[in-house]
């Protein structure tokens, strides 16, 4: 059940929901999710409100990919290169893309209003 939220400047993208359908897409391929597992997020920051590395293009997205603890580096690699590539196909070059996993115990998940076993 991992969260994806992406992170970008405001203007780049005029199909939003499309992106987040591609990576949805990706994420589920990569990790053999369904699509109730899965949460996205577009979130984009109006112009000053991010500051992105300074030899980051126009474009720069940074990943946060919120999941269990305990995936192996494999699957981890394999999704950060699917949402690579899910963003490249809108323009993004990968030197503008940073992807940061965040990893938690299942005692820290609720789903659905109820803790994780």
């Amino acid at each position: 059940m991992p969260v994806i939220a992406v992170h970008t400047a405001q203007d780049w993208c005029a199909t939003p929901d499309a992106a987040l359908e591609g990576l949805r897409d990706a994420a589920m391929a990569a990790c053999s999710l369904r699509p109730a597992a899965l949460t996205l997020l577009w979130q984009p920051y109006a112009a000053g409100r991010m500051i992105a590395p300074a030899d980051r293009g126009a474009c720069y997205c940074l990943v946060e990919i919120a999941m269990l603890a305990g995936r192996s580096p494999e699957l981890k690699q394999s999704l950060a290169l699917a949402c690579i590539a899910a963003l490249a196909r809108f323009g993004v070059p990968p030197a503008d893309i940073d992807i940061c996993f965040a990893e938690s115990r299942p005692a820290d998940w609720f789903v659905a209003g109820r803790p994780l076993p």
